[in-house]
């Protein structure tokens, strides 16, 4: 731990040396120029490579990532006016992926020197548990597709765009779960999911609605072309799939087709292309249908 106060008296830098040395959190002491006063040990170890140490002295924002810096510096110059602050900041890193999210409690202690804590509680292992949970609520455990929630969520952020929705049903898929069991179920819909990624352009968005049903988000585009794009999926997921213990089976499917239009609520967009589709179904088991 290392503590430099050329203008504070021995007791206060005695004092702040004894709670910095005791403490868990990260802290930091930071001077009206916004360097670095004091720095401990916790904050050291939440930099692995890094010499904090070094930076006394230095810009106190040299340890926040860049584009925090801005909202660092701002909640410095409040404290130093007596305005104390928490935010969420991320210590720079030189990998993204070591990059820590630090919830800071930021305040002047000191008004002559004016001398600013900075406590920081390390949130990164909650945040990522939070992106995860997240994560988890909109994927399709069995494909890896987005679900139904994450669907929606996308059809929201493309609401309006013109963008079309593509709604697939399987053909066939009952018989081969009722007669070859949920496992076999199972395959098909995970070989499924596979044919259907690797058809689509990587803009497209695919999701597996519930059951054997599955959407696919298409961006507005000069290039997109929903006959083009039925006959491509058509002809993939008609291959044959090989299913566990060797068996074989042919699915189809059809597709029915709506857009995004502006005023029109997505879901209602859904059920249009759902209703698109359950046309064709009726009459012809793989044929494709577009809704003007």
């Amino acid at each position: 731990m290392t503590v430099s106060m050329p203008a504070a008296t021995p007791e206060l830098a005695a004092s702040v040396a004894a709670i910095f040395a005791n403490s868990k959190a990260m802290m930091l002491l930071v001077d009206a120029e916004q360097r670095l006063v004091a720095v401990n040990d916790a904050m050291t170890q939440a930099l692995p490579g890094v010499d904090v140490t070094s930076l006394v002295g230095e810009d106190a924002a040299l340890l926040v990532a860049a584009r925090h810096v801005p909202e660092f510096r701002q909640a410095l110059r409040d404290a130093a006016k007596g305005t104390a602050s928490t935010q969420e900041h991320t210590l720079a890193s030189a990998s993204p992926s070591g990059a820590r999210g630090v919830a800071w409690s930021i305040t002047r202690v000191s008004a002559s020197p004016c001398l600013i804590a900075c406590v920081g509680v390390d949130i990164t292992a909650a945040r990522d548990e939070v992106e995860d949970l997240r994560a988890r609520a909109s994927t399709d455990q069995l494909t890896g597709l987005a679900n139904r929630a994450g669907l929606l969520d996308h059809l929201t952020t493309m609401a309006g765009t013109g963008a079309s929705v593509v709604f697939c049903d399987l053909n066939g898929f009952k018989s081969v779960n009722d007669s070859l069991g949920h496992t076999a179920g199972d395959a098909v819909l995970v070989q499924t999911a596979r044919r259907l990624r690797r058809t689509v352009r990587g803009e497209d968005f695919v999701a597996r609605l519930g059951g054997d049903e599955f959407v696919i988000v298409v961006p507005p585009s000069p290039e997109a072309n929903f006959d083009g794009l039925a006959r491509r999926l058509l002809r993939a997921i008609e291959q044959p799939m090989v299913l566990p213990g060797g068996v074989a089976a042919t699915i189809g499917m059809s597709i029915g087709e709506a857009f995004l239009t502006p005023g029109v609520d997505p879901e209602q967009v859904l059920t249009r292309a759902d209703a698109e589709m359950y046309k064709m179904k009726s009459r012809r088991p793989t044929t494709t249908s577009a809704d003007a």
